[in-house]
């Protein structure tokens, strides 16, 4: 008798462990996620116990509970992550997992080392063109445009544009206008010829005065609200907050083509990453049910209606492109113009390397052949000494 009551009890603790998950959320502010998991739970009677974290500080903590494989059933965090894939023990997403309404072009962002570690949840995180309607009555579609509108606006007390120059984030569109980019089949590739054309250029802004370098994100966005700027290239995240401060006054529009070339910024998203996942746990039917769940029209919708952010369902998407406003449909037009920031784990490198000779390059004088000579310097130096 004592043996089948222990082992009912031992099959109900199961049942509850199965009908438990635990996530930790990076992304914030995150209400539409819990709106989402509230629903979920409502219909699959499953709980999700949400942990948030900030960005910074989860990536070392995840780190630091994989090594005692503490980490929890779901992760939701920045598309790179999957880059540290094996110092996290994620696991492939089973194919079936993978929505069939997501875009091939989207799911790049949780791709790495030939498999797919990570679905996206939304699209975006990309640069746009900013432009502030009472100063602009036509947004200007090249940077030669932007140059003769310059001087008209400094007669008025305006600057031309502005947006945070010394970030590698935003320089980069300026290299994909010269058809660079900083990997070649997984390998760092920053002493080229389009990384010294897209240098020269972005240096001879500055040296014209046609932006303020040392006016950093937040500089940027003030300058941009107060009417101190016509123009601002910043990201669909400051989008919401731009909107409810300036109203009828905000304009939204594509980069601005180089030459005749189109730039092209990175996007990236947030992913559902699963550490440890395993086809014999009893957890994995409930984290399948809620990664499918997350990719629906439903939890998608959520994601638009509340989040504000861009849906990863395409048949959702092309349903609210119909009743989007004009800046909405911009803001989707520049995405169509980007590329997937790579998730390879090499581009913590890349990004070390490219501030470090941007910076000879921009402020010690380093001739532009020696600021890209010294970027691949310490990428080639780097990857050797991180066995990559």
């Amino acid at each position: 008798m004592r043996f089948g009551i222990l082992a009912l009890t031992m099959a109900c603790l199961s049942v509850q462990a199965a009908d438990k998950l635990t996530l930790w959320n990076a992304h914030n502010p995150s209400q539409y996620l819990d709106s989402a998991i509230l629903q979920f739970e409502q219909n699959h009677k499953i709980t999700i116990e949400k942990n948030n974290f900030l960005s910074e500080r989860l990536r070392e903590e995840v780190l630091n509970q994989a090594r005692t494989n503490t980490l929890p059933d779901i992760l939701y965090v920045p598309s790179d992550f999957v880059g540290m894939h094996q110092l996290i023990s994620l696991s492939p997403v089973p194919k079936d997992w993978i929505a069939e309404d997501n875009q091939q072009r989207i799911l790049s962002a949780g791709f790495t080392d030939g498999e797919q570690y990570g679905v996206p949840l939304f699209q975006g995180n990309h640069l746009v063109l900013y432009y502030n309607k009472n100063l602009v009555k036509q947004p200007v579609t090249s940077w030669s445009e932007l140059l003769e509108q310059q001087a008209a606006l400094a007669q008025d007390g305006q600057e031309a544009i502005v947006w945070n120059f010394a970030e590698m984030y935003w320089f980069i569109p300026f290299l994909t206008a010269f058809d660079g980019w900083p990997l070649d089949q997984g390998k760092i590739t920053l002493d080229t010829e389009p990384m010294r054309n897209a240098l020269r250029y972005y240096k001879e802004l500055r040296d014209i005065g046609l932006v303020d370098p040392a006016c950093n994100h937040d500089c940027s966005v003030e300058r941009f609200k107060s009417g101190e700027a016509a123009y601002m290239i910043n990201g669909d995240w400051i989008y919401s907050d731009l909107s409810q401060t300036m109203g009828e006054q905000l304009g939204v529009s594509m980069l601005p083509t180089i030459q005749g070339k189109a730039m092209k910024p990175m996007f990236s998203g947030y992913v559902l990453a699963f550490p440890g996942l395993s086809k014999n746990s009893k957890k994995y039917q409930s984290i399948k049910a809620f990664t499918l769940y997350m990719q629906s029209a439903e939890a998608q919708g959520i994601i638009y209606e509340e989040g504000g952010l861009i849906p990863a369902n395409k048949h959702l998407l092309s349903r609210y492109q119909h009743s989007q406003s004009a800046n909405d449909q911009q803001m989707l037009l520049q995405m169509e113009q980007t590329k997937a920031m790579p998730s390879a784990k090499q581009m913590t490198i890349v990004w070390l390397a490219l501030e470090r000779g941007f910076s000879r390059y921009m402020e010690h004088n380093y001739s532009v052949e020696q600021a890209t000579q010294y970027m691949q310097s310490i990428a080639d130096r780097e990857t050797e000494k991180r066995g990559q």
